[in-house]
């Protein structure tokens, strides 16, 4: 019989809560004395940071040249058989631009994507893998490696990368022997660094807003801050918006001016004629920050005799960039809406990323939200990795009084059928697609279409409606559940289909994964089924799956780049047979050295309660209740992350607190 999807039900839905014991199963204990590490691996440029004690902000580490900005670019040398990164990257390269492989962050985690340098291929995984090699074989990093047999480190991200990219930047650390503290938006870790500052951190309360504009993405976050409780309240973004783009722009214009018109008209995107035109976009680009005109001249921009000689004018490129930076004040209006604010509300506009040295960009900025002050005190390129070292600080307990909450940026769902005649409308609608204009059976359906009966079924389950079960910009880590219906008397299983986004139906949003359910029989239709899914201090998701009024319950691992399941418990029985083709994903806990204590963490009931603290009275009685119910609840975060399951625990000192408070 064919697997449906499951009948949304209208009440029943469970609120967010702490995470449990089995959506913690994968943490990692940090081995005692590592160093506070925070890396940004950048599309443009890479930058890792180190938090020491006493010092008013991280320290940068300096690479090729002493710099500490080190070029997320790779090169395959085909004499010596070897591969360069960052600067000696460009070095080897020399005028042979077309076989640099940059800007591969754009592709993190969609599948089939490629990048050839002379020859050899790069996944984007591959290529991040690669610069994360490069930087972790610094003289300080590589002496933590060997203390310890691997660095730990925080990693940042664009906020509004999906599971796949961020599984996929996972990946590439631990390929190249990173074990990763935690995966923080790069905003958030921007708004970290910029409030250490001395003059700001004494600040009791402030609204700010991170303006992160790179070289490949765009992202902005409204951070509430109350004393060191960072707060984050809405985050926006595109991963396809950036300097890059800028770029793109400026050398189509220049594309005009090549000379002879022939070799222009053969100039297409990917070619080294092309890229020599993006090269010096680039630097034309930087210049403008300072210049009202640049120059751009070149005898042999490729192999045909192509050459360019312009003079272009700043108010040319600003012409050229105002689209993008309209799209970027767009956004950043959502994000301050979405986070239930006005621009009057906003004390600050921290800028982020070397793309806010274009002028235009602060400019516009300050005519869009003229009541904000437009912070750009720190070094926008250095500003994400201090604040990922402060993190990773906070993790290890080495700053102790800061607390750091984040949000999701997509929101998580399930496919879901309204009805029978829903399932066999949208069955219709397919087959006729297919060319399939009567009845057929299953076992028809397979051998009228072959190989293409997976095609099929995707087209299919894309129709599906998309019940939201945890919404965007709800606080990290959040887990929250929803009860379904099933629709037919005695349904053998039902497809649990999880997808990442704000469309409607299953085919507009990000497909994370999907799993059969094997239902316990006599099913009667309209039997109840609990869907709980979990967006993990990570943005990770987890999926469990529960028949109600049975012992009938199962917990999925997906690798949300494939959509495939790579891990499968059976909660009800762990001994029974699994699934054909799924496999059980080892309870891994690894240890170096000496256990360390566990970090304390953090969630949403926390920061709330420890607002409340600092507003009641010190050495009162509700003072000392709530200090009480503080230290417990961290607690038995503790526990959990250990893997015992203490949720009955926490809901009675959520209660204890909304009656008391």
């Amino acid at each position: 019989m064919t697997v449906v999807p499951f009948r949304t039900r209208n009440q029943g839905t469970r609120q967010a809560q702490p995470l449990s014991a089995q959506s913690n199963r994968n943490i990692r204990r940090p081995p005692a004395g590592v160093k506070a590490v925070g890396i940004d691996l950048g599309t443009t440029n890479s930058v890792v940071s180190v938090f020491k004690e006493h010092l008013e902000q991280p320290s940068t580490l300096a690479y090729d040249d002493g710099a500490a900005l080190v070029p997320s670019i790779v090169y395959w040398n085909p004499e010596t058989q070897t591969e360069a990164v960052g600067r000696e990257a460009a070095r080897q390269a020399g005028q042979d631009l077309a076989e640099i492989i940059r800007s591969t962050k754009r592709q993190m985690g969609i599948p089939q994507q490629h990048f050839r340098s002379n020859g050899r291929e790069y996944s984007p995984e591959l290529a991040a893998t690669s610069v994360l090699n490069y930087l972790a074989a610094h003289e300080d990093l590589l002496e933590e490696s060997k203390l310890h047999g691997r660095l730990w480190a925080v990693v940042t991200v664009p906020a509004h990368f999906d599971d796949a990219a961020r599984s996929a930047t996972i990946a590439a650390a631990e390929a190249a022997n990173i074990n990763v503290l935690r995966i923080v938006n790069e905003p958030t870790a921007a708004a970290l660094a910029y409030s250490m500052l001395p003059d700001v951190r004494h600040l009791e309360r402030e609204n700010l807003v991170v303006y992160d504009l790179g070289g490949g993405t765009f992202d902005v976050s409204v951070v509430e801050r109350e004393g060191l409780v960072f707060n984050v309240l809405a985050s926006e973004g595109d991963v396809r918006l950036g300097g890059d783009d800028l770029d793109q722009a400026l050398a189509e214009h220049l594309l005009t001016h090549v000379t002879p018109t022939l070799s222009a008209r053969r100039m297409k995107q990917g070619t080294a004629g092309f890229k020599a035109l993006l090269q010096l976009a680039e630097d034309a680009k930087k210049k403008f920050q300072t210049d009202g005109e640049v120059h751009v001249q070149s005898g042999s921009l490729d192999d045909s005799g192509a050459a360019i000689d312009v003079v272009v004018k700043r108010d040319v490129f600003e012409g050229l960039a105002l689209p993008f930076i309209q799209r970027t004040l767009s956004l950043t209006e959502r994000a301050i809406h979405a986070a239930r604010k006005k621009a009057k509300d906003v004390s600050r506009i921290l800028l982020v990323g070397g793309s806010t040295r274009v002028a235009i960009v602060r400019k516009m900025l300050e005519q869009y939200f003229p009541h904000c002050q437009v912070d750009a005190r720190l070094e926008p390129d250095l500003a994400v990795s201090w604040g990922a070292a402060v993190q990773a600080a906070i993790i290890l307990g080495l700053e102790p009084n800061t607390i750091l909450v984040d949000v999701c940026s997509h929101s998580l769902g399930v496919g879901v059928a309204e009805d029978s005649r829903s399932i066999d409308e949208n069955f219709r609608k397919v087959a006729r697609k297919f060319g399939i204009l009567n009845s057929v059976s299953e076992d028809q359906l397979q051998r009228v279409l072959g190989d293409r009966v997976d095609e099929f079924q995707k087209e299919l389950r894309g129709l599906l409606r998309v019940a939201p079960i945890i919404h965007r910009n709800s606080a990290l880590p959040s887990k929250r559940s929803e009860f379904f219906n099933t629709l037919y008397e005695n349904q053998a299983a039902v497809q649990v289909i999880v997808v990442q986004g704000e469309g409607e139906t299953v085919g507009e949003n990000r497909f994370i994964g999907a799993f059969m359910f094997p239902l316990k029989q006599p099913c009667p239709a309209a039997s109840q089924c609990e869907i709980q899914l979990t967006y993990d201090q990570n943005g990770m998701i987890h999926v469990l799956a529960k028949q109600l009024k049975t012992d009938n319950q199962a917990e999925a691992v997906f690798d949300s780049r494939t959509g495939e399941v790579t891990g499968w418990v059976n909660v009800s029985d762990l001994n029974a047979d699994r699934p054909d083709g799924l496999e059980e994903q080892a309870d891994e806990t690894v240890q170096t050295g000496a256990p360390a204590e566990m970090p304390r963490q953090q969630n949403a009931f926390l920061v709330k309660a420890k607002r409340q603290l600092m507003r009641t009275q010190s050495g009162s009685e509700k003072h000392g209740i709530l200090s009480s119910i503080i230290d417990e609840y961290e607690k038995l975060l503790e526990q959990t992350a250990r893997g015992e399951d203490c949720d009955d625990e926490m809901d009675a000192l959520e209660a204890e607190y909304d009656k008391n408070f």
